[in-house]
């Protein structure tokens, strides 16, 4: 006995050892991997408070925090990183993109645009590589989709005290319809259907504590009356299509009817009883009735809030005693199928009715729908909107988009020039937009149909790898939350149909953390199958080797029975588990490098836009010489850009330097030659200034051939053209 005390003694002994350090490698690969989803997460919230990401002057500063947290990253990364097939070529197709974006400065009619639109993409690629990258599991999958439910509650939270107390937040005063804080409303709708799923799916989740699916079902609440206060018909269609694609997808249909239910059913109630409060449907000028009707239906939304967590978790603790199964279930399901087809049938009927019936209603539609115009009630910016199906100036802004991919159909005209393209072909002087409010007819006109191919790549390569069947594994608890992240990322990339989005870095980053982690967890459920049945397979034959080897002739049937075996179990493994990339520390210092330039290319414009901003105020206070220092210091930073040359011009001319601000403007003319607006300032100089009216004349009719319905172009010259009175 003596020894074996000994041996045992001296086990335990070396067991110390290794333990602290296996506990503190697999501390490291928990963070590294939570870590991407947390800073994600933290960047959609930070950049809804921040015009929804849309301005550079406001994102390039989170961008810079972000990176060195993707440095981390990469040096916390696993030793090899595995993609599937489709997902690395998803991944390798957006690279492209940006790269292809990066070289369009080169033949750009706006090559600072085009910088601007590089930068975005590149920080995107950065996301988009960083989660699909990490390994992703239950608690990954988790993280995103109550994560992303916890992230949008303050931000509808801040929108809705636009509504209920306009006296304090003053944002929503203008219109009628909510977009603070992301600064456009139909941004904050999708954002808000985003969350609405994952939000559905933990309020129905049996697994979940009662008042864990209360917090869900009231969170549900707020956003659905923060979805429909946007007044977003996109944002509707968008929210319809989610939960079908959720219905469809998810295993709990039955519970997920009930919350849906329980959730709405108080909003929509609430909603019904402030129906005479118009202020909250409608624009108004009075601020003081705006307070009182918006004091008055806070009570309500509250209490609809409320009642949607109570409720819920009521149920909770109803159905935990006992689950329906077999005949019941499915007869409970049927009723309640039987119920929303009878509900939506009778509503539609009910309102055609009183439109002059079906075909009264498909007429109306259609004219609606073709119209070039605003649509009417759209224009007033109120809940009347969400009943006409006006394109409200869309379907002119593809077309014009389509005309000038025809006219650039390889290159486009740069990334980020839509602007000039809307210049160029718009119908009239009403419709000023900076994106075809489509993003793939965007693209295909920016960068031709190079980039529209690696669009399409990505997104459509990025939701099949989202979207792919988890076999087996299909019936997992986890099935549901994963159904919510690709209803969200389907409805998201069906909203792009209809609006700019992408240019909307939270609804962007968004997209990339739902559906990326959606497809990196599919990727490993899927692995985890392969695994599994490669390891039965290879016992199972293994097993059938030994009997085969005891029952042999030969030792060459005995090889013949092993080669067999041992092929047929491992290519399905290697098929299945897609294609590692080994990450060494040669990768890892090239990747760093990488976003070392990447924070380069954004601090530059940055720094020149403050510089630019600062010339601005130096010159509303005469200080000229200060004044041209800080301009000519924004144009060094950011040499593809007029605007530092437009207001380094101004500072010469009010320095007496005439000639010097005529020779800047020619200099800006020459940088960006299919930009009206410098020939514009080119032309007001030589009007106002040197008095040379023809060259000014000149230099307008060059200005309207890229910008034919520019009010200011056409007064200068008829001014230029005027002929001058007698001394």
């Amino acid at each position: 006995m003596r020894p074996v005390e000994d041996q045992s003694a001296a086990i335990r002994t070396d067991i110390p050892h290794p333990v602290p350090h296996a506990s503190r490698v697999r501390a490291v690969r928990s963070f590294s991997a939570l870590l991407p989803i947390s800073a994600v997460l933290a960047a959609v919230v930070a950049l809804s408070f921040l015009s929804g990401g849309y301005i550079f002057s406001r994102t390039a500063p989170l961008v810079l925090v972000a990176l060195p947290l993707a440095a981390v990253w990469v040096w916390l990364a696993p030793k090899r990183l595995t993609f599937d097939r489709v997902t690395l070529v998803a991944l390798s197709a957006f690279a492209l993109f940006a790269l292809w974006e990066g070289l369009s400065i080169a033949w750009s009619v706006g090559p600072d645009l085009s910088w601007l639109a590089f930068d975005l993409t590149a920080f995107y690629v950065v996301v988009a590589a960083v989660v699909l990258g990490s390994p992703t599991g239950v608690w990954q999958l988790r993280l995103a989709g109550y994560g992303f439910v916890a992230a949008m509650v303050p931000v509808a939270v801040y929108a809705m005290l636009g509504k209920v107390l306009p006296d304090k937040l003053t944002q929503a005063h203008l219109y009628a319809r909510l977009s603070a804080p992301v600064g456009y409303w139909n941004v904050l709708a999708i954002l808000q259907v985003m969350a609405i799923v994952p939000a559905l799916e933990g309020a129905s989740r049996r697994g979940l504590p009662a008042a864990a699916r209360g917090a869900c079902a009231g969170a549900l609440a707020l956003f659905l009356l923060t979805q429909f206060f946007s007044f977003s018909r996109g944002g509707s269609l968008a929210l319809v299509l989610a939960l079908v694609v959720y219905f469809a997808l998810t295993n709990e249909r039955l519970q997920g009817m009930l919350s849906l239910a329980l959730a709405g059913a108080p909003v929509a109630l609430a909603l019904y009883g402030a129906r005479h409060l118009h202020t909250l449907f409608n624009a108004t000028v009075n601020d003081a009735l705006r307070t009182s009707q918006g004091h008055d239906f806070a009570r309500s939304a509250l209490l609809a809030i409320v009642s949607a967590a109570a409720l819920q978790v009521g149920a909770a603790l109803i159905t935990r005693r006992g689950a329906l199964i077999g005949r019941a279930r499915i007869a409970v399901g049927a009723a309640a199928l039987v119920a929303v087809v009878v509900l939506v049938t009778v509503g539609g009927l009910a309102y055609a009715s009183r439109n002059g019936g079906v075909s009264g209603v498909t007429d109306k539609v259609a004219r609606q729908f073709t119209s070039s115009g605003s649509g009417g009630s759209t224009s007033s910016n109120g809940a009347g909107r969400l009943l006409n199906l006006g394109s409200n100036g869309r379907i002119p802004m593809a077309r014009d988009g389509l005309r000038s991919f025809a006219r650039h159909p390889l290159t486009g005209t740069g990334a980020g020039t839509f602007r000039f393209i809307n210049d160029l072909y718009r119908a009239n002087g009403s419709i000023i937009v900076r994106h075809a409010h489509n993003q793939w007819v965007n693209v295909a006109s920016e960068t031709g149909v190079v980039g529209i191919v690696l669009f399409v790549l990505f997104v459509g390569g990025l939701l099949v790898a989202a979207l792919r069947p988890l076999g087996r594994a299909g019936r997992d608890a986890d099935r549901g939350l994963l159904a919510a992240l690709q209803a969200a990322s389907i409805a998201f990339v069906v909203h792009l149909t209809i609006d700019w989005d992408w240019d909307m870095a939270a609804a962007a980053l968004a997209f990339l953390l739902l559906a990326g982690v959606a497809a990196a967890y599919v990727r490993g459920r899927r692995a985890q199958l392969a695994t599994a049945a490669a390891e039965a397979a290879t016992a199972a034959q293994a097993e059938v080797i030994a009997e085969a080897v005891a029952d042999a002739e030969g030792a060459r049937a005995d090889r013949r029975g092993k080669t067999d075996g041992s092929g047929s179990a491992k290519a399905p493994a290697r098929s299945r588990r897609g294609v590692s990339v080994r990450f060494g520390p040669a990768s890892r210092v090239l990747a760093t490098g990488l976003l070392a330039l990447l924070a380069l290319g954004f601090v530059a414009p940055f720094l020149s836009g403050r510089a630019l901003s600062r010339a601005v105020v130096l010159a509303s206070e005469q200080r000229t010489a200060p004044a041209a220092a800080q301009a000519r210091r924004a144009h060094r930073l950011d040499p593809l850009a007029v605007e530092p040359l437009f207001t380094l011009a101004q500072v010469e001319q009010q320095q007496g330097r005439a000639s010097a601000a005529l020779a800047t403007l020619q200099q800006a003319v020459r940088l960006q030659p299919q930009n009206f607006a410098t020939y514009y300032e080119l032309a007001l100089m030589q009007l106002d200034v040197l008095g040379q009216r023809d060259q000014a004349a000149l230099s307008l009719r060059r200005a309207l051939a890229l910008n034919p319905h520019d009010p200011n172009s056409l007064d200068e010259l008829q001014a230029a053209l005027a002929p001058t009175a007698a001394p």
